[in-house]
């Protein structure tokens, strides 16, 4: 059964470059891309978290971005050239699919996008949670790969937190079917990795866990055409949501893997 495939994504090297394998399989109808943030969106984000975590935790994880891009940006974009990740743009995309672009899906303009589309299925790699009135448009759901082992490392820069904790064997990745926490739904399949890049270089490895997943999301719509997609939990599992990395988090990681 073919099915409508969309995916749900934003500019960057690798959900372009995910994008772009999903797309060279013929079993995608179109591509939403999420606008890039503007400063008031920045700003917004920023005044939200601070509301939310508070001052102390918000400027840490502001000086760890100050430290990155001094001093680990360059080597980052260095390694990110060794995953050889296909020229995938917003034109490539275009040319090959129909293209749409929205501010968000939880907005009119994105859900009245998505109820005029109808898919059957959408592929999420995006910087938002989708609201349960959007997610319930397409038929068989959101699916999202996720660059960690869920539940155990659940948010942002799953890999980090996994070898910070000498949990090498929770890096990896898993697919799962969107619901409304934060990748806390039913889970559809997992693959362990051995990290490649290690701790300094922890976007790396979330890069290339996001592009090795793209074969694991192609096996998945290939279930999903065959009625074949089924879901698990693991009700035993260990459960916790990280969020951004801190100066200090990324300074004691350094230290508790060095001894």
């Amino acid at each position: 059964m073919t099915l409508k495939t969309f995916v749900y994504t934003f500019e960057s090297p690798a959900t372009l470059a995910v994008a772009h394998r999903l797309v060279g399989t013929g079993k995608i109808a179109g591509v939403i891309l999420q606008r890039p943030l503007t400063h008031a969106d920045k700003l917004r984000l920023v005044r939200r978290r601070l509301a939310r975590y508070g001052a102390p935790r918000v400027f840490n994880e502001l000086l760890f971005h100050v430290y990155y891009s001094l001093f680990l940006k360059r080597s980052d974009d260095r390694l990110r050239r060794t995953l050889a990740l296909p020229e995938a743009t917003r034109d490539t995309l275009a040319a090959a699919v129909e293209l749409f672009d929205v501010d968000s899906l939880n907005g009119p303009a994105g859900r009245a996008l998505i109820d005029r589309l109808r898919p059957d299925l959408v592929v999420m790699m995006a910087r938002e949670m989708v609201q349960p009135a959007v997610r319930a448009i397409p038929r068989l759901g959101f699916i999202g790969c996720h660059p960690g082992i869920l539940p155990d490392y659940r948010g942002v820069y799953a890999p980090f937190w996994a070898m910070r904790d000498g949990r090498r064997d929770k890096v990896g990745l898993t697919v799962y079917l969107a619901d409304d926490g934060v990748d806390t739904g039913p889970l559809i399949a997992e693959r362990r990795l051995s990290p490649r890049f290690g701790l300094r270089h922890f976007k790396v490895e979330c890069d290339r866990l996001l592009i090795e997943g793209a074969q694991d999301l192609i096996d998945v719509i290939e279930k999903a055409e065959h009625g074949a997609l089924t879901t698990y939990t693991k009700p035993d599992a260990a459960n916790h949501l990280f969020s951004h990395v801190g100066l200090t988090h990324f300074v004691e990681a350094l230290v508790r893997c060095s001894r």
